[in-house]
């Protein structure tokens, strides 16, 4: 199967406290400031116009998740695709200046997806300024009741491809065409956003995320470690506005784009979360965040 989607675009997030959630994103994360007007603000992390899109709000909630597609004609056939299955398509009018074309529309479960043209590397490689300066924002996870019909609906509709899944299918990881292991993952639950994730450099940083968490009187959620599932080292946190965030390294990459979907076993088996032994806290298993749609 070709998948239709590149690569996670970028994720756009209401929040109570816009200034806050940008200084935190500076801060800890380390993403520069692209844009910040009264209503919301822009971030990046390399040349891409921006990644993290923060909106004032008054609660804080998903807005989108934005998927970058190879062209013009794959947004066109995603929103084709979502037509045909009966989804509600919210927009064909690019919610950024700097995308070309895009469709916007909900999953059968609430999820709300931004499938757009490339954006544009119009902003500097590096710079300067706190926190860690990760590689790119790479991934999301997500959770679905039925998480076996909502992965059989993004390969219908996005064209994702599964790499891995469980025996149950309690968790699945679903990858695009830049070969990641995975770019969106699925967790049964009460459908929502569980963590979005920055991709760091090396295990240097996890050791400076500590430190820079630790001189603000914060502390990581999970980790460090590495999961079994893409064998990429991980650690979790919570940003100001409370959205878990994720910073990962060494995730495994699929060269074989026919290569068959991997089944794992269940989570009695440790290795499949975290080879190096320590389980997900309680706060880290039920941590959950509600898509409220584009205007909201």
């Amino acid at each position: 199967m070709t998948t239709l989607i590149y690569r996670l675009g970028y994720i756009a997030l209401n929040v109570t406290d816009l200034d806050v959630a940008v200084a935190d994103a500076q801060a800890i994360a380390g993403a520069r400031l692209v844009h910040h007007d009264a209503d919301h603000a822009m971030l990046t992390s390399n040349k891409r116009h921006c990644e993290v899109v923060f909106h004032r709000a008054t609660s804080n909630a998903v807005r989108a998740i934005g998927l970058e597609a190879k062209s013009a004609a794959a947004v066109d056939e995603v929103a084709k695709r979502a037509k045909a299955r009966g989804l509600r398509v919210l927009s064909e009018t690019p919610s950024l200046k700097v995308i070309e074309r895009s469709a916007t529309f909900a999953s059968s479960e609430g999820h709300i997806f931004e499938v757009h043209t490339p954006m544009p590397d119009d902003q500097p490689s590096r710079y300067a300024g706190p926190g860690i300066k990760p590689r790119c924002l790479d991934h999301v996870n997500l959770a679905a009741v039925d998480t076996k019909a909502m992965a059989e609906e993004f390969a219908d509709v996005l064209g994702l491809v599964v790499t891995e899944r469980m025996k149950t299918y309690e968790l699945i990881w679903m990858r695009a065409g830049d070969g990641r292991h995975h770019t969106v993952g699925l967790a049964k639950g009460k459908p929502g956003l569980h963590h979005y994730s920055w991709e760091f450099g090396d295990f240097g940083d996890f050791k400076r995320l500590g430190d820079v968490l630790d001189a603000s009187d914060r502390r990581l959620i999970w980790g460090p470690g590495r999961h079994g599932a893409g064998d990429n080292l991980f650690a979790y946190y919570l940003d100001s506005s409370g959205f878990m965030v994720e910073t990962t390294s060494e995730m495994e990459y699929i060269a074989d784009p026919n290569r068959p979907e991997k089944v794992t076993g269940d989570l009695s088996n440790y290795k499949v979360v975290n080879r190096w032994g320590a389980l997900p806290p309680q706060e880290w298993i039920e941590h959950h965040n509600d898509f409220v749609g584009i205007d909201q």
